[in-house]
C-alpha cells in the first residue's frame, strides 16, 4: 500500500478525521465569502492612496502574466499534493481560514488607497480580488504561513521561496505598499505559533 493510499485511508476510518475535513473544507469556502464582503465594503470606503519610502523609489513594472501565473501554479500545485498525501490537509484548510479571517479582520480598518499600480485582475478573478484590500498582503503571508505549518521539509523550502519571489514581484509591481508585505511576515508567524499548538489534535 502506497503512502497516499495509507493516508486516505487513515483519515477515512477515522469519523474525527472525515469532520475536520469537511470542517476544514466548510470554514475555507465560508472565510472566501467573508473576505468577499469585507473586500467590497473596503473598496466602497477606501482613501486617498499614501506615500510609500520603497514604492516612491521602484519603478512601476508589468508583470501581470507571472503574479497571476506564479499564484495559480503555486495554489493548484500544493492543492493536487495534497489531494496524494492528504494527512495535513484538513489541519492546512482550518489555519488557511483563519489566516484569511485574521486579514478580513485588518483590511476593515484600514481603508487606505491602493498605490499606483499596473496590476489588471482578470474578470474571472474578481470575486477573490480587490482593490483596497491592503493589510496585510496575502500574496506574501499566506505562503509564509503555509511554509510554517507545514512538516514536510521541501514543500516548506518551496513555499517559503515562492513568498521571497512573491516579494520581489508585488514591490515591483506596486501591488501592495510595503508595510503591507513585510507586516505579513510577523503576522503569519504569530498566527501559525497559534496553530502549531492545535496541530496534534488534528493529526492524532
Amino acid at each position: 500500500m502506497t503512502s497516499n493510499q495509507s493516508q486516505w485511508k487513515e483519515i477515512l476510518s477515522s469519523k474525527k478525521k472525515v469532520s475536520l475535513f469537511i470542517a476544514g473544507i466548510a470554514a475555507l469556502l465560508s472565510s472566501f465569502a467573508v473576505n468577499n464582503k469585507v473586500s467590497t465594503y473596503v473598496d466602497h470606503v477606501q482613501g486617498q492612496a499614501v506615500g510609500d519610502l520603497l514604492l516612491d523609489n521602484i519603478p512601476i513594472y508589468d508583470l501581470n502574466f507571472i503574479f497571476f501565473w506564479a499564484v495559480l501554479i503555486f495554489w493548484v500545485g500544493n492543492i493536487i499534493y495534497r489531494l496524494i498525501f492528504p494527512k495535513e490537509f484538513p489541519f492546512i484548510l482550518v489555519s488557511l481560514s483563519l489566516f484569511v479571517l485574521v486579514r478580513c479582520f485588518f483590511i476593515s480598518l484600514t481603508h487606505i488607497g491602493p498605490p499606483e499600480t499596473l496590476l489588471v485582475v482578470p474578470d474571472e478573478l474578481s470575486y477573490y480580488s480587490f482593490d483596497a484590500d491592503m493589510f496585510f498582503s496575502g500574496h506574501v503571508g499566506a505562503p509564509f504561513f503555509y511554509a510554517l505549518l507545514t512538516s514536510v521539509k521541501n514543500v516548506k523550502w518551496i513555499a517559503i521561496i515562492y513568498s521571497i519571489i512573491m516579494v520581489v514581484i508585488v514591490l515591483m509591481s506596486h501591488g501592495h505598499y510595503s508595510i503591507d508585505i513585510f507586516a505579513s511576515f510577523f503576522i503569519a508567524h504569530s498566527l501559525s505559533v497559534f496553530m502549531l499548538k492545535l496541530k496534534p489534535k488534528f493529526l492524532d
